[in-house]
């Protein structure tokens, strides 16, 4: 058993031992779903802003290629 990763509403870190397998004690089982979600969330964030940032450079790139292609 490892202790719970849940913060109490003081803001300090639980004492309770988590349930193997969980890294948060049952009172705090709700703080777990709560940081699963908002990890997701900057994960699909940031996959969207990468393909942008490619399809915006994919297109300069072709810019800058015809652009200067015959000189």
């Amino acid at each position: 058993m490892s202790q719970c990763r849940g913060t109490t509403k003081k803001g300090d870190r639980c004492k309770r031992d988590s349930p193997q397998g969980s890294e948060y004690c049952s009172i705090h089982q709700d703080q777990e779903v709560r940081e699963r979600t908002r990890t997701s969330k900057v994960e699909e964030w940031d996959r969207d802003a990468i393909m942008k940032a490619a399809l915006g450079f994919a297109v300069i790139g072709a810019i800058f290629l015809f652009r200067f292609r015959g000189r």
